[in-house]
């Protein structure tokens, strides 16, 4: 068994100093260029940011958005999704997710998760398919991409549309594919706390039709095809100057932190299965997939009491969270009556995150398995 830390230890639950430090000071360099340039809307920093992430994605086109959950309205909007479609996503999708769903005036439906993976189950998408169905959108929580063999096969059946949540997904991968690219649109994320995260808020959308894209490039800036020509009913949700050099000075930099995450979470794996017996399930592996942690989900064993794990890690100087502990149609803002998901709140009750991120030591992780272990009752 590996030695475990007696002194306490501060762990926070995530810390951008390192991935911050990286590019400090080439981003302030590049802000006085910028500020000096003039030019502050859709400014060439965009567009530059915009084709190194197609790129990095392997899409054609990238899209620079004001923030993730805009990037899936705007990815809904594009598909013509509106008032009497319905969109079928999973149970432990988050707020901005389901939310976008409703901006369009679509109905949000409710697969249950595999409870296994923690990402949608295919099998439960097929009973929702109806006449008024125009897109699965999968999230791939976590960092682990869906099963999207299986969810493509169904799409192209049923002759719907696919727009994949890739917020907490880049660069991972299933069946060597990328995130991103198994959809018609892909919409990401790029707050702070992202893999790949700006200085404030930012997204954006990625596909491989120049159609859409062309859609998008006039719907993020209020409907317009040209000056003043406003063709659609757009909106203002363009990506800013400033975030874009952030993303660009920190993408080279994307895969060696990515390794570090799946090196930090491997680390934790060892330690989980050599000091628990039963109580704590480390995240899912599968043979096919490249994890890339955006969080380190674990699963407590039921009949844990999660809070007060919690409060006990917490004196431990151990900061956890969980990602998420209610079902967004249980919120008390969602007043219809929706879809029921047994195995989505059976683990919404039992999930914990436990802190990773680029530049977390070994002595920290094995502290907060100590933690951990000092915080469940033996049973």
């Amino acid at each position: 068994m590996a030695t475990l830390p007696k002194k306490t230890v501060n762990v926070p639950f995530a810390d951008l100093s390192y991935p911050t430090g990286a590019v400090k000071k080439t981003y302030i360099a590049a802000v006085k260029k910028f500020l000096d340039g003039g030019n502050f809307i859709l400014s060439k920093e965009v567009e530059e940011f915009e084709k190194k992430w197609a790129k990095y994605c392997g899409a054609d086109f990238a899209l620079g958005l004001s923030s993730g959950g805009d990037a899936i309205y705007v990815a809904l909007k594009i598909l013509d999704v509106g008032k009497g479609d319905e969109v079928i996503t999973q149970g432990n999708a988050y707020n901005a997710t389901v939310t976008a769903i409703m901006r369009t005036g679509a109905k949000p439906r409710f697969a249950d998760i595999d409870p296994e993976t923690l990402t949608i189950n295919p099998e439960k998408i097929l009973p929702l398919i109806n006449e008024k169905t125009k897109v699965i959108l999968p999230v791939h929580l976590y960092g682990l991409v869906a099963d999207m063999e299986r969810i493509s096969k169904i799409a192209e059946q049923n002759k719907l549309f696919i727009v994949e949540d890739c917020a907490q997904a880049h660069g991972a991968k299933r069946e060597g594919k990328k995130a991103g690219i198994w959809s018609e649109i892909a919409a990401w994320s790029f707050y702070p706390t992202k893999n790949l995260g700006a200085f404030g808020e930012a997204g954006a959308i990625t596909t491989k039709s120049e159609k859409y894209f062309q859609r998008g490039v006039a719907l993020r800036n209020l409907g317009q095809e040209g000056k003043n020509n406003h063709k659609y009913f757009g909106f203002n949700m363009r990506l800013d100057g400033l975030e874009a050099i952030a993303l660009s000075l920190k993408l080279p930099f994307l895969n060696d932190w990515t390794e570090k995450r799946i090196e930090a979470a491997e680390f934790y794996d060892e330690l989980i299965d050599e000091v628990f017996d039963g109580e704590v399930a480390a995240p899912p592996k599968i043979s096919s997939a490249k994890h890339i942690y955006h969080l380190y989900a674990i699963t407590l064993k039921k009949g844990l009491d999660r809070n007060l794990i919690q409060k006990n890690l917490s004196k431990q100087a151990v900061q956890t969270a969980v990602h998420y502990p209610v079902p967004v149609y249980k919120q008390p803002f969602f007043a219809e009556k929706t879809d029921k998901c047994p195995i989505t709140e059976d683990l919404c009750s039992r999930i914990l995150s436990l802190p990773i991120f680029f530049g977390i030591t070994r002595k920290q992780q094995k502290y907060v398995v100590e933690s951990l272990r000092n915080s469940i009752p033996i049973i």
